[in-house]
């Protein structure tokens, strides 16, 4: 029977929390953007403990989790989901990050030792011609009109869970994050999955981080905003499984 599992991890004063399900050899890793908790990821996370064991991660100061003291950077984002997953004995699987959880995945797998066996960039962010708060901002309303009435309660009420403050103390480290620097030096194979209505994650932005990628593809899904995992979890789910048998 599957269980579902919790485990709220402290590093040097910065708590994460890991939710764990589905039982399998294949580990798949989720990674939320900024502002949200996993709750996002959960008809994604149902379709992928069907193939394998699934691990949410909520990120320091969203959902549930306290804020820490100081400010943290992407990398250390990545440095600390890394040591989380060590603690709970992962040291290989398909890292799925979305939005900013993009950004943090793609430091987790070049960090050393890295535990990224594959990655699943969905609707990385942050578009370098686009990088200002006010833009983002803009394109979040125009997606926030094209997702399901239930994503939207549910990005907003995590919204308000975590605060203003953290949410844009958070948001300075996003924009000044570079993801198409980091690109050229991940060496496991690497999907990036856009939504094709996603004004957040233009064509051009995910197809040059597709190729600045050694082992880089990109995908698009037809009619789907920025959280396309919420909207085509099984479709996702079966690109994550072909990516993990790429890996292998």
């Amino acid at each position: 029977m599957d269980k579902t599992r919790q485990l709220s991890i402290d590093i040097c004063g910065c708590e994460l929390r890991i939710t764990t399900r589905g039982q399998g050899a294949q580990s798949y890793v989720l990674v939320p953007g900024i502002g949200v908790s996993p709750r996002y990821f959960g008809p994604l996370a149902e379709a992928l403990a069907k193939i394998g064991t699934v691990h949410a991660v909520e990120l320091p100061g969203f959902g549930a989790v306290r804020s820490p003291q100081r400010q943290v950077a992407i990398a250390q984002f990545a440095a600390l989901v890394r040591e989380a997953l060590s603690r709970i004995g992962v040291d290989s699987a398909v890292l799925i990050g979305h939005s900013m959880g993009a950004q943090i995945v793609a430091e987790m797998a070049v960090s050393c030792p890295s535990p990224a066996q594959a990655l699943v960039l969905l609707s990385p962010s942050a578009n370098r011609h686009e990088r200002s708060g006010r833009l983002q901002a803009l394109r979040l309303a125009q997606d926030a009109l094209r997702e399901s009435p239930h994503l939207v309660w549910i990005v907003l009420s995590d919204y308000f869970r975590s605060g203003p403050r953290w949410y844009f103390r958070t948001l300075q480290e996003l924009l000044r994050h570079h993801l198409e620097d980091v690109m050229p030096i991940i060496q496991v194979p690497t999907l990036i999955l856009r939504g094709g209505r996603d004004p957040i994650v233009p064509r051009d932005w995910a197809a040059e981080l597709a190729a600045a990628a050694p082992r880089g593809r990109l995908v698009e899904i037809e009619g789907e905003p920025h959280a396309l995992m919420f909207s085509r979890p099984e479709t996702v789910a079966a690109y994550c499984r072909e990516v993990a048998e790429r890996a292998c």
